[in-house]
């Protein structure tokens, strides 16, 4: 049995390769599976496999080298993430389809796995997600607004709504990282046009109030530089060294996450841990709602935000702790099992 996987791997991303990590975790609840080899098509082959022990990776963009690794595969896995939009260029749209059509030639399967759709602004890119949809041998996106998406461009066939494949992880040993207390807090920043300024200087302030607190850089190096510049030295956690379960580990025994990046909020809902989302996208919001917790959303972009209702939201999720996680263990649960569904999927696919 041979696998391969397409997806955001190899460019230091952690939310991409906690999507890897998850569909490898799922795939293993699955008896169809056991012994199958697991091709990865990565930016950076070295990289992927030490952090994916038991992988074999090619080089993305060499075409005859990811030609010759797909050959006779058995299954090919379009994996997580947003693979499929054009919010910075077309370029992207195009490059996934072309990758989709190589492996619709050289594979038994293939299977969209837990996708995130759009935006798809342009002609050319609705045209060409259609085309590769209509090709998949089954479609499961992440969210409700991706399949009404592929509905409305005009995909044909069956699309289920799962969960992001990351939920398929498990913190099975938390461990503290330096710098930690009971209390501690966990911050995972990035750079976004239009951040409110204020925002970001009042993080700062109530960063500098804590006794223990570490920052999470989801994607390296930019996050960690960006949250050097806001908080200056201050404990940044590298998992490219430490690994994708010890990162989740860390987040697992935390009292609070504040994030911007979707992933590191998926961490926290998925140990159940309360968490203050920065919304800067519609995902980050659409977590938020999905878990319960509407009401620890602040919108980056937001000019009228300030440091008091910053603080005042941060005091209202670290007052009603107990609850939240109560809250957040049921929604892990579910999106646990829903994560998994397309292993599942997959087997029935080979059968």
């Amino acid at each position: 049995m041979k696998v391969a996987a397409l997806g955001y791997y190899g460019f230091d991303n952690l939310g991409d390769e906690a999507v890897l990590a998850g569909i490898r975790t799922a795939l293993k609840t699955e008896s169809k599976f056991d012994g199958a080899s697991f091709l990865v098509l990565s930016n950076a082959p070295e990289g992927t496999t030490r952090l994916h022990p038991g992988t074999v990776a090619a080089n993305r963009w060499k075409w005859r080298e990811v030609s010759n690794a797909l050959c006779d595969t058995d299954l090919f896995i379009l994996g997580g993430g947003s693979l499929l939009q054009d919010a910075t260029s077309v370029k992207s749209v195009i490059w996934y389809a072309l990758m989709a059509r190589l492996a619709r030639a050289k594979s038994r399967r293939i299977l969209w796995w837990g996708q995130g759709i759009g935006p798809l602004r342009s002609n050319i890119s609705r045209w060409l997600v259609r085309h590769i949809a209509d090709q998949a041998d089954a479609i499961t996106v992440r969210d409700e607004k991706s399949a009404e998406l592929l509905k409305v461009i005009g995909a044909q066939g069956s699309i289920e709504i799962v969960a992001d494949p990351a939920f398929a992880l498990s913190p099975e040993s938390p461990v503290a990282p330096d710098n930690f207390s009971v209390d501690s807090v966990v911050f995972a920043l990035r750079s976004w046009r239009g951040v409110n300024d204020s925002l970001m200087d009042s993080l700062k302030k109530y960063q500098a109030t804590l006794g223990k607190n570490w920052c999470l850089s989801m994607h390296q190096p930019e996050d960690a530089d960006y949250m050097h510049e806001i908080f200056g030295p201050s404990h940044i956690q590298d998992w490219r060294g430490t690994g994708i379960e010890a990162a989740l580990g860390h987040v697992a025994v935390s009292r609070l996450v504040v994030a911007m990046r979707l992933h590191a909020l998926i961490f926290a809902a998925r140990c159940g841990v309360p968490f203050v989302a920065l919304s800067y996208d519609p995902k980050v919001d659409a977590l938020a709602q999905a878990s319960g917790q509407e009401d620890a959303v602040l919108n980056v972009n937001d000019t009228s935000l300030t440091r008091e209702r910053l603080l005042d939201t941060i005091a209202r999720i670290r007052d009603t702790d107990t609850q939240r996680r109560v809250t957040l263990n049921e929604f892990a649960t579910v999106q646990g099992e829903r994560a998994r569904r397309p292993a599942a999927i997959a087997a029935d696919l080979l059968s």
